[in-house]
């Protein structure tokens, strides 16, 4: 057998190797794996013409597959981070919302307190307000 028939069988036994194990196709993966030198199936030979035929086309059927994997990942990329800029958008909008109500609560505690002391000074004056009086009989009970 001649050495181009054996280098031709050896890269065919390579391509199948590197198909079967799903590694990346190359004229040189397929040349390494072969144990031949780097251009080695570049010769003008008709046996290694068919070889790299053989490895074009694998080549292009993984990469087919690999685009079609790229693009559904993609895909799903995508969806991600529009699920994760809606999310952070509406986190942002209830941390101002909170902000505001914390605001506002605060707020209310201070005029609480002020009216607290302005109705306790009232009771030390004995001095009652129309506005005291329809307060303690109201729907909640007294003021006390």
């Amino acid at each position: 057998m001649s050495s181009v028939l054996k280098n031709a069988e050896e890269s065919e036994k390579a391509l199948l190797e590197l198909i079967s194990k799903g590694m990346k196709i190359s004229q040189h993966a397929v040349e390494k794996r072969a144990g031949l030198a780097n251009g080695a199936l570049n010769y003008k030979h008709p046996k290694y013409q068919v070889v790299k035929d053989k490895i074009n086309r694998a080549k292009l059927a993984s990469e087919s597959n690999q685009t079609a994997a790229n693009k559904e990942l993609k895909v799903l990329l995508a969806k991600e981070k529009n699920l994760k800029d809606k999310y952070r958008k509406e986190k942002n909008l209830l941390k101002q919302r909170l902000k505001k109500l914390e605001g506002e609560r605060l707020e209310l505690i201070y005029q609480l307190y002020h009216l607290q002391q302005y109705v306790a000074k009232l009771e030390e004056n004995s001095i009652s307000s129309p506005n005291v009086i329809q307060c303690e009989h109201s729907k909640w009970g007294t003021t006390r």
